[in-house]
């Protein structure tokens, strides 16, 4: 079953236009066709699309002190392997474990820290989301950190099992939050054969038992 269909990405083979960034003359595509807002929404709004095909919506608030970012990926729990569970998650948590360009396992999060900012990443059935809010003069350095995780990730070997422990942890601190339960009684609930009865979270049982029951090695 491809799960991927029930989640159609938009379509948007429409209403862009060919450009080029003003310095380094590099491609894009910018969308020109109706954009509909609310008449008290002082925002404005630019769509764009990268010569990768990526989506990006950028906002301009003339309120706002801070800048932030938020990305999106199209894989959640419900892509996890049933041997895997939790495999989505796992792979979250290997991200910020430093990439070629930042190699310091701390080097994302210490930036955002030192320039006024928090970050934070979640996974759900069907997307990974990682986003992060930084004072305004950082929001060049912090996307380049953020965007090396998808280019460049190093996915070390030695984080492995630390991050098996944490991911293990997460999931232990939320045994007694009722939103967390209620996830989990709605998997419980659904067709076994349906990808939502997976456990989204996962802990050391599903991923490094799971990986060693069926001759598995997650690295």
């Amino acid at each position: 079953m491809d799960f991927c269909k029930n989640y159609p990405l938009p379509d948007w083979t429409s209403g862009f236009e060919h450009r080029k960034t003003s310095a380094s003359q590099l491609p894009y595509e910018e969308y020109t066709g109706p954009m509909e807002k609310s008449a008290s929404d002082t925002n404005d709004y630019r769509l764009i699309r990268l010569p990768n095909n990526l989506v990006v919506m950028c906002v301009q608030d003339p309120a706002t002190e801070n800048a932030a970012a938020a990305l999106s990926v199209n894989v959640g729990s419900n892509m996890d392997p049933v041997e895997l569970q939790g495999l989505a998650h796992f792979l979250e948590h290997m991200l910020f474990m430093g990439t070629e360009k930042y190699p310091d396992e701390d080097e994302y999060k210490k930036y955002i820290s030192q320039h006024s900012g928090s970050c934070n990443a979640s996974t759900n059935f069907s997307r990974t989301r990682y986003h992060f809010v930084v004072a305004n003069d950082a929001f060049e350095g912090a996307l380049d950190r953020l965007s090396s995780f998808f280019t460049s990730p190093l996915l070390k070997k030695d984080c492995v099992d630390r991050e098996l422990c944490a991911v293990d942890s997460e999931y232990k601190g939320l045994l007694n939050n009722d939103i967390w339960r209620s996830y989990q009684i709605g998997c419980k609930l659904s067709d076994p054969n349906h990808p939502n009865s997976k456990f989204m979270i996962g802990n050391i049982e599903t991923l490094k038992q799971g990986a060693k029951d069926h001759g598995l090695d997650l690295y």
